[in-house]
């Protein structure tokens, strides 16, 4: 009568190692993180905001800036799309809006959805 009996694979190791796919995954989630907290300096709204006059002088040749034009156009209670400069943008709550501030939450008013700030 015949036996099983374990062969170790002396050609090399194939197929899935846990440890590196354990790492692999903690790798990803420390850089999804990091890309979170400090998004990088490309995105529009990365820029320190900037501090608009509470008066313009028309008479002395200045007007005052308007702030960043974007778009809330659906939500799903914590997330919401976002229109800005010609691309769309997810947001979550928490995140840092082209105006400086910070979404709390997302309402649907009179048939167009707006973003609550803090």
């Amino acid at each position: 009568m015949a036996t099983a009996t374990f062969q170790p694979n002396t050609t090399g190791s194939v197929g899935f190692n846990p440890q590196i796919a354990a790492l692999s995954i903690c790798a990803v989630s420390a850089m999804a993180a990091i890309l979170y907290l400090a998004p990088p300096p490309g995105l529009p709204w990365s820029e320190p905001a900037v501090e608009f006059p509470s008066e313009a002088a028309p008479s002395k040749g200045t007007v005052a800036a308007a702030p960043p034009k974007f778009e809330i156009v659906f939500s799903d209670g914590d997330r919401g799309l976002m229109v800005y400069g010609g691309y769309v943008y997810v947001v979550r709550l928490g995140d840092k809006l082209p105006d400086g501030s910070r979404a709390i939450g997302f309402e649907k008013q009179e048939g167009s959805w707006s973003a609550m700030t803090l």
